[in-house]
């Protein structure tokens, strides 16, 4: 879905966008949650780095707040989100990164860790190009695992979601077995590389950016956009002061997710 205009500074009107897509669902094995190897064609071997234990620990939000929601549930209420007990790996496309803006992934990728207890690797650059069918499984790319996160500065006759004003978009993909629990395992985010250089030529231009990818991030851990303009995950961004006190409780609680050594 497409949220509405950014608000607060009539210069910036960029979009903000979601979006979410399941795995394939492999029916549950006799006797187990793991189905057969024939019923992995779509899944890499099971338990790939994932720990007994979490790997990271949340920073404690500063006050409570229950100003989020997120994107999908499992049965039992809990949210769907990434195993915090192995680590999310990540490749960024740069071909077209503005200049000046090379450190903007990697600085709101450390302050999503901190927030979920996540702990995030990355695996350099790629030249993969953002797809609406993206496969969270190819081996002949990334080997015998998930793909890793898909971090791609773009334009909007690559990535066609950005067309208009939307200035980026990001999601996740989950993966189950039968009726089981879900559990993201990769997912993708793109950022309308014209947009965001025009952006960056103003004086707050970096605040600005900088929310844009905070935002887009936290649909890509689980979060969904909320009716309270004061958290960065309301779909309008005003003044860029950086997550607020829902968005950081929902990525509290995100970080909780089972480890899921079946995946």
């Amino acid at each position: 879905m497409v949220a509405g205009l950014v608000y607060g500074d009539p210069r910036f009107v960029g979009l903000l966008d979601v979006r979410i897509g399941p795995g394939a669902a492999q029916p549950p094995a006799a006797g187990g949650s793991q189905p057969p190897a024939e019923g992995r064609r779509q899944a890499p071997p099971p338990g790939l780095e994932d720990s007994a234990a979490p790997l990271g620990t949340a920073e404690q939000p500063p006050y409570p707040s229950n100003s989020y929601r997120f994107l999908a549930v499992n049965s039992d209420g809990t949210p769907v989100g990434y195993s915090p007990c192995r680590p999310l790996h990540y490749v960024v496309n740069n071909d077209l990164v503005p200049a000046g803006a090379q450190h903007l992934i990697p600085e709101a990728i450390n302050t999503v860790s901190l927030a979920t207890g996540i702990r995030f690797v990355d695996d350099g650059a790629t030249s993969e190009q953002p797809s609406g069918q993206r496969a969270p499984y190819q081996p002949d790319t990334y080997g015998d695992r998930w793909a890793p996160l898909l971090l791609a500065w773009t334009t909007p006759e690559v990535a066609p979601q950005l067309k208009g004003k939307v200035i980026g978009t990001g999601g996740s993909t989950h993966y189950s077995y039968g009726d089981g629990p879900k559990t993201f395992v990769t997912g993708s985010l793109e950022l309308d590389a014209p947009q965001i250089t025009e952006e960056l030529a103003q004086p707050d231009g970096q605040l600005y950016a900088t929310a844009v990818i905070l935002h887009e991030l936290g649909h890509v851990m689980g979060l969904e956009h909320v009716d309270d303009p004061t958290q960065l995950m309301y779909p309008e961004i005003g003044t860029p002061d950086g997550l607020a006190a829902g968005d950081l409780n929902g990525l509290h609680e995100l970080g909780k997710a089972q480890c899921r050594k079946d995946l």
